[in-house]
């Protein structure tokens, strides 16, 4: 099989990982003028890009991608903790830690298992739809978003998603700041309702965390939603990928749940559903023994650096109980991502549930084919009779 071209066409590709351990061996941290990159692969490199004072998640000359400027999907963006740096950045992304933080791991677990038995009771949607769906409705009752709501949020989401992508057309920008627009009505409303059924959930104590900054409230529980979206579902493509190329450890996993989080962990480790993230160099300076500038851009490989032998003995090996085990996926510092126990919740109940309900995972394609994506590494499986053959 022919490498891939480049780290951005890794993502996609039936098998990159050979290509990312080249990368390691030979150029961890290296200048691609093809792409205009900077390009972070090993884990000392992905690490230090990840820790440096000098980068920015976004270019320091366009805090806004042009492509939003002047819809409703400029001011969500700009007020999300993941994309904005400095002292209100740092403010908002305490109150989010503040919340959730104090969530125990029992619990979302059980909110993502209602959820995905729900929507494998209901039947109506295909195992693609599936896949994007229960991350977004699982954090939607974390918030207190009403089951009955849940259907259109997780459609509004996938829209906005689309729409702020970086290849996004000028069409999907303009449905993203529609969709947009109706999840900022709905929460505003809920906020508005002080329903106490529902005051408990993660809305209205992210509100009274984040008191002095109304205008992040909305924008940063839209947040949470858009997080939750491209890398759960990848993550969960990924484990039913991992199991249908493992029948040992299909078996072992079947047998015995209670292996469901280190396995979750291994395929974040193994598969990365996010395979890269970028960083952008706000002044001159020295990165490892490279000289940076400002306004260079950098490709930080996350799923290199967890195939990095340095930090995971035989990476290649898909190892339960593996120990120790270093994950780059969900971020360092500041921009750290603090949905980890959500996503690994939300994989965990999903494939409990498919496996629960009868999914036959000889049924899946092989190889995959991947959701074009310049990081997000998300399986399709295009066969609409297999998520209706679990319910049935």
């Amino acid at each position: 099989m022919d490498l891939p071209s480049d780290p951005v066409a890794a993502v996609t590709h039936p098998d990159p990982y050979p290509y990312y351990a080249e990368l390691i061996r030979k150029r961890p941290f290296h200048f691609d003028p093809a792409l205009n990159l900077w390009i972070a692969s090993s884990a000392e490199a992905v690490e230090a890009v990840l820790q440096s004072p000098l980068c920015r998640v976004r270019p320091p000359a366009e805090p806004i991608p042009h492509g939003l400027r002047g819809g409703a999907a400029e001011q969500i963006f700009g007020r999300l903790a993941r994309m904005t740096d400095g002292p209100d950045q740092a403010a908002i992304k305490q109150a989010i830690l503040s919340v959730l933080s104090p969530l125990q791991q029992d619990y979302i677990a059980g909110q993502a298992w209602y959820c995905a038995r729900a929507m494998l009771k209901d039947g109506a949607l295909s195992l693609d739809d599936f896949l994007f769906a229960l991350p977004v409705h699982t954090v939607a009752a974390l918030l207190g978003i009403p089951e009955r709501l849940r259907i259109k949020v997780a459609a509004w989401t996938g829209v906005f998603v689309r729409g702020v992508a970086p290849n996004a057309t000028p069409q999907a920008v303009r449905q993203a700041n529609d969709a947009v627009t109706e999840l900022r009505r709905m929460f505003e409303a809920l906020l508005a309702s002080r329903d106490p059924s529902l005051c408990d959930g993660l809305l209205w104590r992210l509100q009274d965390a984040a008191i002095d900054r109304p205008d992040a409230v909305t924008a940063n529980a839209i947040g949470l939603l858009m997080q939750s979206y491209d890398a759960t579902a990848g993550l969960i493509g990924n484990a039913l990928l991992a199991l249908h190329a493992n029948a040992d450890l299909c078996r072992a996993i079947i047998n015995d749940r209670a292996l469901l989080p280190d396995f979750i962990l291994e395929v974040l480790r193994h598969d990365a559903p996010i395979q890269n993230t970028r960083r952008f160099v706000a002044e001159d300076g020295m990165i490892l023994d490279q000289s940076v500038k400002a306004g260079d851009a950098i490709l930080v490989v996350l799923a290199a650096a967890n195939r990095d032998p340095a930090t995971n003995a035989e990476p290649d090996r898909f190892l339960l109980g593996r120990n120790p085990r270093r994950l780059f996926i969900f971020g360092r510092g500041q921009h750290a991502c603090p949905g980890e126990r959500i996503a690994m919740a939300s994989a965990a109940a999903a494939t409990e549930a498919l496996l629960d309900g009868g999914l036959d995972l000889r049924k899946l394609p092989t190889p995959a084919a991947y959701r074009p994506s310049v990081n997000a590494r998300i399986p399709m499986f295009k066969d609409e009779t297999l998520f209706r053959e679990v319910t049935s």
